[in-house]
């Protein structure tokens, strides 16, 4: 599908042959499996194509991140462009109309997994940054580096410190599927275990022990009672959300269990700490040990640790804050400014984003950050995920504009 319009950032003309490029490229991309833990094939190829398309350097990182750069001099900021390359499991490939590593292109849909959450982003910055180098306007200073980040979906932002340590960005504009609308914030998230011990028996005499699991269906109902999330104007509410209930031990029949864990979504909002929001819960089972005879219960925030297909191990604590820009920030300001000039409309979304790795360079280490990219949040992770080339296409032409607002054209 072709996109009948010009960006006069340098001057751009998204041409036959440019389009066909980059089409062709979110194709391959989505051809590659690539989940989490497994993107080497991905990551060899893409540092391939960014040499290719003439990036001055592209290297794969300890964990797996490949990282191209294009230079133009020394004295400009460093823009990050971000988009991960794995992807969520393919549950059952036969329920897809189309294979899910087919990269098939029909009715001006590419259709596969990741090809919104994020190959489509990756491929049409991984361009965006090529065609600013090719078209060399005078006006440009800094560089602009592109990261393609691994372990995304297992652990979010964890991959990015090593990005953030090797290229120290001033500015991050992270690939998330925004409608192509500058998203300038997005809720945090903390996981939170919650454990009761009893005191195992045969359930023929359940009286001689202590059942966990029903110390945990009344603990439940006492959280879910006396919850109370925070708010904020933009990013919404602080909610929680029970996304996983176990007892065990679960091998035994018969059996009254001695354990029994439940798993909490929190979505963390701006300037909450992790003790804040784990104090929260650790207050009503201080409270709930006052009505439920015998509960014996504790909560933290857990902990994830994955092996990168390179060997390296990534770890830490499932936490991550929130961020927002204010909509005056001068670097929402500039994305806005190229938007405008690469024909797109200047639009920042009315409601944050979904999860990223914004939430580490934006929360954790509060470089100014927002999210900007093609399709739309409802494809992700879905059957038959795809994306528009024309939102492809427009993509490239944002991540273009908003490079030669940034770098000074």
């Amino acid at each position: 599908m072709r996109v009948d319009f010009k960006c006069r950032v340098g001057v751009l003309l998204l041409n036959a042959a440019r389009e066909s490029e980059l089409v062709r490229i979110c194709q391959e991309f989505v051809r590659i499996p690539s989940s989490s833990g497994n993107e080497r094939q991905m990551g060899a190829f893409v540092r391939d194509v960014m040499l290719s398309l003439g990036y001055d350097k592209a290297e794969i990182d300890p964990c797996g991140n490949v990282i191209g750069t294009v230079f133009f001099d020394d004295e400009g900021p460093c823009l990050l462009f971000e988009a991960q390359m794995d992807h969520v499991e393919v549950a059952d490939p036969f329920e897809w109309e189309f294979y899910p590593f087919g990269g098939v292109l029909k009715k001006g849909r590419i259709y596969g997994r990741g090809a919104t959450d994020q190959k489509g982003s990756l491929a049409a910055m991984i361009c965006a940054a090529s065609f600013l180098k090719e078209d060399r306007d005078p006006g440009c200073s800094g560089r602009v580096a592109v990261a393609a980040t691994v372990h995304q979906e297992k652990i979010e932002g964890a991959s990015s410190r090593f990005v953030c340590n090797s290229q120290r960005p001033d500015l991050v504009v992270s690939g998330e599927a925004s409608a192509l609308r500058i998203e300038r914030g997005q809720r945090g998230r903390a996981e939170i275990v919650v454990e009761t011990l009893g005191k195992t028996a045969h359930s023929a005499h359940p009286e001689y022990g202590i059942n966990a699991a029903n110390h945990m269906i009344a603990l439940i109902s006492l959280i879910s009672g006396s919850y109370r999330p925070v708010s904020h104007p933009f990013l919404g509410d602080g909610i929680l959300e029970l996304t996983k209930l176990a007892s065990s031990p679960a091998a035994a029949t018969g059996v009254v269990p001695s354990k029994c864990q439940a798993v909490f979504d929190r979505r963390v909002l701006m300037n909450e700490t992790r003790d804040g929001v784990l104090s929260q819960i650790e207050q009503i089972i201080r409270e709930a040990c006052g009505r439920i005879p015998g509960l014996k219960a504790s909560a933290r925030i857990s902990s994830s640790e994955e092996r990168c297909y390179t060997g390296t191990q990534i770890k830490g604590e499932n936490f991550v804050p929130g961020w927002i820009l204010e909509k005056e920030h001068p670097f929402v300001e500039k994305c806005l400014k190229g938007l405008e000039r690469a024909g797109l409309p200047p639009e920042v979304a009315d409601r944050p984003g979904f999860g990223t790795n914004g939430c580490y360079y934006g929360g954790v280490m509060k470089i100014p950050t927002v999210a900007f990219g093609p399709s739309f949040q409802d494809l992700a992770h879905i059957t038959d995920e795809y994306i528009e080339t024309e939102q492809l296409l427009k993509g490239c032409l944002g991540y273009y504009g908003i490079a030669g607002s940034v770098l000074g054209t």
